[in-house]
């Protein structure tokens, strides 16, 4: 073996070749595992991904099965008896839905610009748009640039939730692929112009248009439609109300944007530079503002809509949701006209006289002090002036320890006083043309005095709870006679109770068109009697009374004094269903509900009136009762409706005064051949009313103005008259002295005391005037003739004989004149005779038998005259005194406890 230096160092040489070949391969060997171990990770990242992803894509909704279009949280809309928009019920999310051939194209091109320039050219996402995005993100730093276009949009709005999360995005990508093949560009972009959010609360370009510019979307100008498209990318940074500078920059950038790609020319560019649409906005703004507050009777239709849907089936909340984002189009019954007409002189505070002028405040305030605490307060007070309100608005705020270093905002709300209400409705369709709900300040679904202030009605039952189930059981007719006369009652416990006439007077007797004229208590009272008063209760519900208990059962019923009181509407409609020939209509606020597809909701017309209607009265008695109550305003007889002629003279007029004790309520049902209207006022917090200087009739006078305004171009119409041939109520020429049928010498008497009147058969009077006679009289006594006056004196006359306390007084007999006498010849002044210068010899003054006179005998009597009987003076009627330092109030209600039987 070669063992020398040089075989060692090659033999050495050669192992470390070796060793360097083995370390060389190790490596190469360690690199290709780790690069097939990257690649095997890279394929499993790409698969688990590919499995995510997949597992994302599966879990989308199925697009078949899902509407793309919008829905619900759409405005509903109520319209007036003419088809005029008057309101809208908006969700917070406020959408009106229009077609795309209904949007202007300028528009529709305005929100392509600026949202989707790509819009006609990608299948549902923008990879261009992708790719800028992340370049313009990278730069900036931030993630300000987004890619999402108009179909991922309305996908995310319609379809997925709106949180950002990597898994939302990318259903979102996927289905706004697969919505493009499903749909075509312009049903995608109608549905997002419908769906985008443009700031307060609005969504789609119908609600906006209508928000800021007061109209329909097809009217805006092109520079109107960019000052809309702009706001969706900023929606409070561009609102053109609070930020219009900020809108009109952004407006210049689309503006530009537009002319670059082709939808307006230069001159368009040029042109919508020079209009200032934000004028116009900001004057739009404050008439909305000031309509954001609804009317009284858009809050009555309101809560018997919310009624309605619940009968059909939906909850109270579902109801209330359906009005509010349904997209429901009402069509209610309220006239504007009328309306306006009755609110007009509601509120005119120069129709209330001045001396009753109070006022009801209420004061709210909240906020945050310097040291950050937060307070809320409220106040409510009845001040006696207007001077009064800041006064004790700075008290408060001492008293609530406010100063004006602290951060707040305040609300003050003011209702003069005395209140008032006005119900105007069609009583044969029970539609409500007309409804004010109260003076004064007003605040959504506040209170309502026409349809939620259950007050005292006064005389106006006396109609509805006596004298219409007297007539209509014909117990009595209009010219049955009552006996007006102090009347006692004992009461359940024991105690007595006696209803007072305003006017103290308890003598007489009244027909039942005289007592409903001059509104009568004692008649009323005695009236209720004879029907009975379950009998009387049961009419009552009848006419649509709700709020009547078993405790009002008492005789004291048709003077008005219940225990909860009835509201001016249900009233209202009492009196309507007289005026509409004894059919009760349910009162109603629109006719015909439909939903966002056109579908009929809810119907009111038509044969459905019907079923909201039922007869409480027969015809007959509704059109007696209708002919006696144009008495109340019209006269002849003594009345208490006087003042609403004096202001509605170019219709007939029938109706009912009510004045409670105190006149604490005034109130006035009356009607026409059209309508039937019902006025109340009085003090939110009841108190008497001061009848000086026309405090107790005011409110004839506003309800007249209104009507005479209302029926200034209607047709004179008279109401229907009573039919004799079928109603089985004849017509009777009564003498109206003695109450009983005229005769001819009635017909005859200079005082036109004759009048028709109509009764049934049962109770019509049978005899004849008795009262009436034709005699001689002797014109020289101005008495009755008798056999020995003269006939130059004697004169045929018909006379009426006088009647004390119902009792008929004799006639007197003439007593100036006798039988035939001769004078005797008196003696001279010395023997006690009349000297005679004829006959001075006292043979002249003889009595012999031939030349003696006939004288009386001292024992003939006189000639026989009927005895008269000596006057009695009528007895006075045991009755509480009336306080002569008050002066009557005519209506004036009994001031009683309600007597219980």
């Amino acid at each position: 073996m070669n063992y020398s230096n040089d075989s060692r160092n090659k033999i050495e040489k050669d192992n470390h070749s070796k060793a360097k070949q083995v370390k060389k391969k190790g490596k190469v060997t360690v690199f290709r595992v780790i690069i097939m171990a990257i690649i095997i990770g890279m394929f499993a990242v790409v698969g688990a991904g590919l499995g995510v992803f997949i597992g994302i894509i599966k879990s989308a909704p199925d697009v078949t099965t899902i509407d793309l279009k919008p829905q619900g949280n759409y405005t509903s809309f109520v319209y007036d008896d003419a088809g005029n928009e008057i309101a809208s019920f908006a969700p917070a999310d406020n959408r009106e839905y229009a077609k795309l051939s209904e949007i202007p194209l300028n528009l529709q091109h305005a929100v392509i610009a600026t949202e989707d320039e790509r819009f006609y050219e990608h299948n549902g996402i923008d990879i261009k748009g992708i790719f800028r995005a992340i370049v313009t993100n990278l730069k900036s730093g931030n993630l300000s640039e987004g890619a999402s276009t108009i179909t991922q949009q309305l996908v995310k709005n319609n379809v997925l939730s709106t949180e950002k999360k990597f898994t939302r995005k990318i259903q979102e990508q996927y289905l706004a692929i697969k919505f493009e093949e499903l749909y075509d560009k312009d049903t995608i972009l109608e549905y997002y112009l419908n769906t985008i959010g443009l700031s307060r609360g609005v969504s789609g370009v119908q609600a906006a248009s209508k928000r800021y510019f007061g109209k329909d979307v097809s009217e805006l100008s092109l520079t109107e439609c960019v000052v809309i498209a702009v706001i969706t990318q900023r929606p409070t940074y561009y609102d053109p109300i609070t930020n219009p500078e900020n809108n009109w920059e952004k407006v210049q950038v689309v503006l530009q944007k537009m002319e670059d790609q082709g939808y307006i020319t230069a001159e368009e560019h040029a042109a919508a530079l020079l209009e200032n649409p934000y004028d116009n906005i900001q004057e739009v703004h404050t008439e909305f503002q000031a309509k954001s507050t609804r009317s009284s009777f858009v809050d009555a239709l309101f809560l018997q809509l919310v009624s309605d849907l619940q009968e059909l089936g939906y909850s109270e909340a579902d109801a209330k949701k359906l009005i509010y984002g349904g997209g429901l189009k009402i069509y209610s019954t309220v006239n504007s006209q009328m309306q306006e007409i009755a609110d007009k002189y509601i509120n005119d505070d120069s129709e209330y006289p001045e001396h009753l002028y109070k006022v009801q405040i209420d004061y709210s305030i909240s906020g945050k002090k310097a040291d950050g605490t937060t307070f809320d307060h409220n106040a409510q007070a009845l001040l006696d002036s207007d001077d009064e309100i800041e006064p004790f608005i700075e008290k408060k705020k001492e008293e609530w320890g406010i100063t004006s270093s602290d951060t707040y905002t305040d609300n003050l709300l003011k209702q003069p006083q005395p209140q008032a209400s006005f119900v105007l409705m069609d009583y044969t369709t029970g539609q409500i043309k007309a409804l004010s709900g109260g003076r004064g300040d007003k605040t959504n679904l506040g209170f309502n005095y026409a349809t939620q202030a259950k007050r005292q009605p006064g005389s106006t039952f006396k109609v509805l709870a006596s004298y219409a189930p007297a007539l209509d059981l014909g117990l009595l007719s209009p010219g049955s006679e009552l006996i007006n006369e102090a009347v006692t009652y004992t009461l359940w416990d024991g105690t007595s109770w006696s209803p007072r006439n305003w006017d103290g007077n308890y003598s007489g007797t009244y027909t039942v068109r005289e007592a409903i004229a001059n509104s009568m208590n004692v008649l009323a009272v005695k009236t209720i009697e004879q029907v009975g008063i379950d009998t009387a209760f049961d009419y009552l519900q009848r006419f649509g009374f709700t709020t009547l208990s078993d405790s009002d059962k008492v005789l004291a019923l048709p003077l008005g004094g219940i225990t909860n009181g009835v509201t001016p509407l249900e009233l209202n409609a009492a009196y309507g269903a007289i005026a509409n020939d004894g059919v009760y209509v349910k009162p109603i606020y629109y006719t015909e509900v439909r939903d966002s597809n056109g579908n009929i909701i809810i119907d009111n017309t038509g044969e459905n009136i019907t079923k909201n209607s039922h007869t409480v009265i027969k015809s007959s008695t509704a059109r007696l009762l209708t002919d006696m109550m144009t008495e109340v305003v019209d006269g002849p007889s003594k009345h208490t409706g006087g003042t609403v002629r004096k202001y509605f003279t170019n219709m007939p007029v029938a109706g009912k005064t009510g004045t409670t004790t105190d006149s604490k309520d005034l109130v006035f049902a009356g009607y026409t051949p059209y309508y039937v209207a019902t006025i109340w006022t009085g003090y939110s917090q009841p108190e008497a009313i001061s009848s000086r200087n026309g405090g107790n009739s005011y409110h004839m006078k506003i309800w007249a103005k209104i009507m005479s305004e209302i029926h200034e171009n209607l047709d004179y119409k008279s109401f229907p008259k009573v039919d004799i041939q079928s109603s089985g109520v004849s017509e009777i020429k009564i003498c109206s002295l003695s109450g009983k049928r005229a005769t001819a010498l009635c017909e005859a008497d200079p005082d036109h005391v004759v009048k028709s009147e109509f009764f049934t058969n049962s109770n019509a009077p049978k005899e004849y005037c008795d009262i009436h006679e034709e005699v001689e009289i002797c014109t020289e006594s101005g008495k009755i003739a008798n056999e020995y006056c003269p006939a130059e004196t004697r004169k045929k006359v018909t006379r009426v004989k006088q009647v004390i306390d119902g009792v008929v007084q004799e006639d007197e007999i003439c007593d100036i004149h006798g039988p035939e006498v001769e004078e005797t010849p008196t003696e001279s002044p010395d023997n006690g005779s009349t000297p005679d210068s004829d006959n001075s010899n006292d043979s002249n003054n003889s009595n012999d038998s031939n030349g003696s006179v006939s004288t009386p005998d001292d024992n003939q009597t006189s000639p026989s005259v009927p005895p008269v009987e000596p006057s009695i003076p009528p007895v006075e009627p045991s009755i509480p005194p009336v306080d002569p330092s008050v002066p009557p109030n005519i209506d004036d209600e009994d001031d009683f406890v309600i007597p219980q039987f």
